[in-house]
């Protein structure tokens, strides 16, 4: 059974902040979007560190999804 939107926000917000992410906001669109029901924005220092970010909610998203 797949994680529970509200644990994989915590997982994917937990992850920016190990990894020092900068100002991090969830933003809930259920309301306002028919594609998706959070949206999670987070800044880096550098584009190097941007896109370790990027790769790591990803990566994290795609094993936390895919749970049996």
């Amino acid at each position: 059974m797949a994680m529970p939107i509200e644990d994989l926000l915590t997982v994917i917000s937990s992850a920016l902040t190990d990894m020092k992410g900068k100002d991090i906001v969830q933003l809930d669109v259920r309301g306002l979007s028919n594609v998706t029901d959070y949206m999670v924005i987070a800044t880096g220092t550098s584009n190097r560190h941007v896109k370790s970010l990027a790769d790591e909610v990803s990566f994290l998203s795609l094993i936390h999804i895919s749970e049996p």
